[in-house]
């Protein structure tokens, strides 16, 4: 998967402070099925150093390859 299109900066709704959701732990991870073909939409919950829990939720485009030998 990958990210379609620039998501906005996300900062924690408790603190302020700044989280880049590509460094920080997902708790959980939820995939939902985007309007496009081959689009999912996806919702993590990401702890904050403060404690607070953010919801993250990112369109992103579904790539299939190939595994293996072709």
């Amino acid at each position: 998967m990958r990210p379609v299109g620039v998501t906005a900066p996300i900062v924690c709704w408790h603190c302020g402070k700044p989280i880049d959701p590509e460094a920080a732990e997902s708790t959980a991870r939820y995939l939902y099925r985007g309007d496009a073909p081959l689009t999912v939409v996806v919702e993590d919950w990401i702890h904050c150093t403060c404690g607070a829990y953010q919801n993250v939720r990112r369109l992103n485009e579904i790539k299939v390859e190939a595994l293996g030998p072709a």
